[in-house]
């Protein structure tokens, strides 16, 4: 490619296939290299542009990282239970069927994030859901 601009015509940019002949270029234009050519059609970003990009991204850092822990499980009296959105679900159902049910239920069977079982009375099981309420806000 060959690059031009028209210093005349409010610095206005061409770019002309190498195939043209120099007969076939507009008249009085200035060669300009690739280099200069794509500073002036990507010009470099305002300090408000790069500050706005740096934000975002440490808030998408940050966010990151709030999930991982949100999601890493959570500890209740020295065991570590799933605390995902999914499982927040789970426990939250769980504890509702219990409330609606109490005579029915007389325990309720979770599984820690080791694979192990914890068996919680429904008033032990309302206070586990009460701690991951917690420590998700």
């Amino acid at each position: 490619m060959k690059y031009f601009i028209d210093k005349n015509d409010n610095n206005q940019i061409y770019a002309y296939e190498d195939e043209v002949s120099d007969e076939q270029i507009k008249t009085g234009l200035t060669p300009i290299n690739e280099e200069e050519f794509n500073s002036l059609i990507n010009p470099p970003k305002s300090e408000e542009e790069l500050l706005n990009e740096a934000k975002e991204l440490k808030i998408n850092e940050i966010n990151a990282k709030k999930e991982n822990i949100l999601n890493g499980g959570f500890s209740f009296k020295g065991k570590i239970y799933q605390s995902s959105n999914e499982d927040q679900l789970r426990i939250n159902g769980a504890v509702t069927n219990a409330l609606v049910n109490p005579n029915l239920i007389p325990y309720i069977d979770w599984i820690a994030l080791d694979n192990s079982t914890t068996r919680f009375s429904v008033d032990e099981f309302k206070l586990f859901a009460s701690s991951m309420a917690y420590f998700v806000q």
